[in-house]
């Protein structure tokens, strides 16, 4: 009977200590398998996270730099533009004492007087300044419509291209009129406009002490495009002294081309106030943000006035563009008064 009893107590105690054994190893496999699935999770979201990304941030604000990285390389240029012509004396006095003086300039000329002074059209090209469009007989754009403005553009092109062997990618509206359904035209014709944001009112004073003035006094800020005409005299005379004057202070004097590549490079359709004024076809946003100071601007304001006759045309207008001065180009049409259509 005891070593009956004897047996039974030893397979129940060998019963027991199999369980225990079992249950405990159990239980450390599952803690193992615990730990390392933290860890290989652990691993994975850090993998995850520490992915770079390669989207770039966005931004809706417009660019102050140009292709060179600062506004550093147009702050010593400036853009003499010349309307109406070719002239005869006067445009070769100017072109012939610009080229002395290392200066350039662009010209934008009418047909009518290329076909008028063809040799003074070859003496421009000849002298390394630049031809752009002007029209044909300095019609306002908006009132010929796309059809009448195509045909004129076209006509002036190919007189320039017959006389200089170049094609014009640039054009100044007379009295710098248009409306959407002009800019889009240039746009689809491989054309930018080019307007101003300095008028020396050279038309208007034909004094060549005025001119001069003028163009120190306002067109001195670097990036800056100047209205002008090579049809006076007394144009060629003050835009000479200004150049001698300026030349001296380290300015250079430069094409519309030449300032367009060292601010940002030529699109079609866009319009040029100055190198720090530019709006793209389809907005009137400010690609490279104005950098007219508020005092330059106001002073505009304030000797010219702002006007909105312009919207009947469909457009809008600048302010102190009939008195001269520094402009505010926020709205970057420009009309000038009756009697400036000469």
């Amino acid at each position: 009977m005891e070593s009956r009893d004897k047996k039974r107590w030893i397979i129940i105690i060998g019963i027991v200590l199999l369980t225990v054994a079992t249950i405990v190893v159990f239980t450390v496999a599952g803690s193992k398998g615990t730990k390392s699935t933290k860890v290989k999770t652990s691993q994975t979201t850090a993998s995850t996270t520490a992915k770079p990304t390669t989207t770039k941030p966005t931004t809706t604000q417009p660019t102050t730099v140009d292709a060179n990285g600062s506004t550093d390389s147009v702050k010593k240029m400036i853009a003499l533009c010349f309307d109406d012509g070719p002239g005869t004396d006067s445009t070769k006095k100017l072109v012939e004492g610009l080229k002395k003086r290392g200066a350039k300039a662009t010209f934008f000329e009418l047909g009518q007087m290329i076909e008028e002074n063809p040799d003074m059209c070859k003496l421009v090209s000849k002298n390394g300044c630049e031809i752009g469009i002007h029209g044909w007989a300095h019609s306002d754009f908006t009132t010929l419509g796309a059809s009448g403005t195509e045909k004129e553009i076209d006509d002036t092109a190919a007189l320039i291209k017959k006389y200089t062997g170049k094609t014009p990618t640039h054009v100044r509206p007379p009295y710098g009129s248009y409306n959407d359904e002009i800019q889009e035209l240039l746009k689809n014709k491989g054309y930018d406009m080019i307007m101003w944001n300095v008028d020396t009112l050279d038309w208007k004073t034909r004094d060549a002490e005025a001119v001069r003035s003028a163009i120190v006094s306002n067109g001195a800020d670097g990036g800056d495009i100047l209205c002008l005409h090579d049809i006076y005299d007394t144009t060629a005379e003050g835009v000479l002294q200004a150049v001698d004057e300026l030349t001296k202070q380290g300015y250079k004097f430069v094409t519309i081309s030449e300032l367009e590549a060292a601010r940002d490079k030529f699109v079609a359709g866009r319009i040029w106030l100055s190198a720090h004024e530019y709006y793209d076809f389809g907005s009137k946003e400010n690609v490279a943000k104005a950098s007219l100071t508020q005092a330059s601007t106001a002073a505009g304001g304030a000797a010219g006035g702002s006007t909105s006759a312009g919207a009947a045309q469909g457009g809008t207008t600048a302010a102190g563009a009939a008195q001269g001065g520094k402009q505010d180009a926020t709205d970057v049409e420009i009309t000038w008064p009756d009697d400036a259509k000469q």
